[in-house]
C-alpha cells in the first residue's frame, strides 16, 4: 500500500490588537464580499470602540499547538483526497488564521504554499475554520504553522519548471490574473501549478500575502486552468508564478 507522510513544522503565534477586528470580516464564518470596512457606521463610535480596546491579546501556545494537533488528521485526510486526483501532489503549506475572542476563526489564508492544489487548500482552510481555538486574552491573536506533506516514493516527481517556461499562454493571461488579484484588494499572489502532458493544468494551488487573497484565490486558479500551456513531454511539470 502507498503511504504518504505528513510532517509538522514550526508553529507561530502574534498577538493581535482587538480593535483591528473591525477591518476583518466579523465572526467565525468565511468572509463576505464586501469588506466590513466599507460599512456607514459613525466616525466616532468606531474612534472610541479602537481606543477601548487597543490592548494586546495573548494566547497559550501549548494550547494553540494542541488544536493544530488535532485539526492535523482532518487535514490528512484532505490531503489524501487530493492525492487520489493527483498521485504526486506534495509540498509546504503555512495557515494563518485570526483567531476572535471567543475562540473562532475570524479569517484563515494560505500564507505559503507548494501544494499545487486548490481543492485540497479550500478543505484544509475549511477544517481550520471549523477548530475551536484557545481564547485570547485582552484582544484577538493570530496562530501560524505550517505542514508538510510528502507523496508516496513510489509516484515520480512532476519536473521543475520555471515561470518563462509557461511560455507565451501565461503571458497573455498575466492582465487577467492581475485583475483578480486587483479586484480582491490583495497584495502579492503565488500560484502552484502541475502542467499535465497535454499542457493543461492539472492542479493549482494559490497562497497569498493577506487575508484579503483568499477572494482573489478561485478567480486565480479559475483562470489558469483555462490555459493550454506548451507540453511538459513524458511527464507532469511543477511550477510557482508570482502575481503582483
Amino acid at each position: 500500500m502507498k503511504r504518504t507522510r505528513l510532517l509538522k513544522a514550526s508553529l507561530l503565534l502574534v498577538a493581535l490588537p482587538a480593535a483591528s477586528a473591525l477591518l476583518g470580516c466579523g465572526g467565525a464564518e468565511p468572509a463576505p464580499a464586501a469588506p466590513l470596512l466599507r460599512d456607514a457606521d459613525p466616525v466616532e463610535e468606531r474612534r472610541s470602540s479602537m481606543s477601548a480596546r487597543a490592548e494586546i491579546g495573548a494566547m497559550n501556545e501549548e494550547k494553540v499547538q494542541a488544536a493544530f494537533e488535532r485539526a492535523s488528521h482532518r487535514l490528512s485526510r484532505c490531503y489524501e483526497r487530493g492525492v487520489q486526483r493527483i498521485p504526486y501532489l506534495g509540498g509546504e503549506i503555512r495557515f494563518k488564521v485570526r483567531v476572535t475572542e471567543e475562540g473562532a476563526a475570524r479569517w484563515a489564508f494560505v500564507k505559503e504554499s507548494t501544494l499545487g492544489d486548490r481543492e485540497t487548500e479550500a478543505c484544509m482552510l475549511d477544517v481550520l475554520k471549523a477548530t475551536r481555538w484557545p481564547k485570547p486574552v485582552g484582544g484577538e491573536g493570530l496562530a501560524e504553522n505550517s505542514f508538510t506533506f510528502e507523496p508516496s516514493s513510489d509516484e515520480r516527481l512532476p519536473v521543475p519548471w520555471t515561470p518563462d517556461q509557461l511560455g507565451t499562454p501565461y503571458k497573455k493571461a498575466r492582465p487577467a490574473l492581475e485583475s483578480c488579484r486587483s479586484q480582491a484588494g490583495a497584495s502579492q499572489l503565488t500560484a502552484t501549478l502541475y502542467i499535465d502532458t497535454d499542457g493543461k493544468a492539472l492542479g493549482v494551488g494559490v497562497s497569498s500575502a493577506d487575508e484579503r487573497g483568499e477572494e482573489a484565490a478561485e478567480c486565480v486558479a479559475d483562470a489558469l486552468r483555462e490555459i493550454t500551456f506548451p507540453s511538459p513531454g513524458s511527464y507532469a511539470s511543477k511550477v510557482s508564478v508570482s502575481i503582483d
